[in-house]
């Protein structure tokens, strides 16, 4: 079965792993599980089989393949992350069509002993790869020479990034958890990384939401990032109630999205959205799903309907009621 799929637009990829062999093994070895990947040529318009190989391990999305340059970037994570012991550990594949074959070229393995990929994301000859137990190694990848490819840097920090998305300047930006010393997380995290010296990657800001997830952590399609206004945009649901102010006043926790501004040295909050029907108002959860820019003003989408909102103050300026 195919069940990740990814695109450039002149090739299509298809991956099948083999974890569902896992659910049945009675021995280590048969845990090693591996993915098969299928090339198509989709240039033509009709798709064209033109190759198939395997990888060690399995995906963890369609962000876990990308094509540069004539070769297949695979970022995987092998053997066991459930049991005690975790032999677990992570890696990336370079592969390039050799007639029928998918032929691997290159690798560099070892990442994240252990531990398990949370999120990839390949931009140009560079990869960054994010695995997680208890803290978050965030792993840059040479990947300019396919015969080998190399760890250029690593930054270990609490918590950990499900989602990386490239901002211009050498800059990274993580959605995902903080957490403690231990691994337990403690609410969402908007992370904004300087990786433009590959050999020292750093957090410089980081935005933290207690007792918060965003739906951006497992659906990239919940993630907004507007450019020209740089301008991060992610939904963010919180549990509990929180305390606000020296005198002890409740407020309830926060159902919406968050939207924060990017500046040279971190973020700065530039408001926040919310439908009718959300727990600011007292009601049932309604979450806000997705986002998007219009002619300068921002939308957001949820079961209940669409608003339109002002980046000027963040002022709401139009409802569209779904029910």
């Amino acid at each position: 079965d195919g069940d990740t799929v990814y695109s450039n637009g002149r090739r299509l990829y298809v991956a099948a792993d083999q974890r569902w062999r896992t659910w049945r093994a009675a021995s280590p070895e048969a845990r090693d599980v591996s993915t098969e990947i299928y090339q198509f040529d989709t240039a033509a318009g009709t798709p064209r089989f033109v190759a198939a190989g395997s990888v060690p391990g399995w995906l963890i999305n369609q962000y876990a393949l990308s094509e540069w340059d004539g070769h297949l970037r695979v970022a995987t994570t092998t053997g066991d992350t459930w049991r005690r012991e975790r032999s677990s550990q992570s890696g990336v594949y370079v592969l390039r069509a050799d007639g029928p074959t998918l032929k691997r070229v290159g690798a560099v393995t070892g990442l994240g002993k252990g531990e398990r990929i949370f999120a990839v994301r390949f931009v140009g000859g560079t990869g960054y790869v994010v695995t997680f137990r208890q803290t978050d190694p965030l792993y840059g990848v040479d990947l300019r020479d396919p015969a080998a490819p190399r760890v250029t840097g690593e930054l270990k920090i609490n918590g950990y990034s499900a989602y990386l998305h490239p901002a211009g300047d050498g800059r990274l930006i993580g959605v995902g958890q903080d957490a403690t010393d231990e691994g337990q997380v403690t609410g969402t995290q908007v992370s904004l990384f300087d990786v433009a010296d590959p050999a020292r990657p750093t957090r410089i800001a980081q935005h933290h939401v207690a007792r918060g997830w965003s739906e951006a952590e497992h659906d990239p399609h919940a993630f907004l990032y507007w450019p020209p206004e740089r301008l991060v945009v992610i939904p963010v649901m919180q549990s509990g109630v929180d305390t606000d102010g020296p005198d002890g006043t409740k407020r309830p926790p926060f159902g919406g999205v968050l939207a924060l501004r990017l500046g040279d040295k971190g973020f700065t909050v530039a408001g926040a959205v919310d439908h009718p029907g959300s727990l600011a108002d007292g009601g049932e959860r309604t979450p806000i799903r997705r986002s998007l820019m219009i002619d300068g003003v921002l939308w957001t989408l949820s079961d209940a309907g669409l608003k339109a909102t002002a980046l000027a103050g963040m002022t709401s300026l139009a409802w569209v009621p779904l029910t």
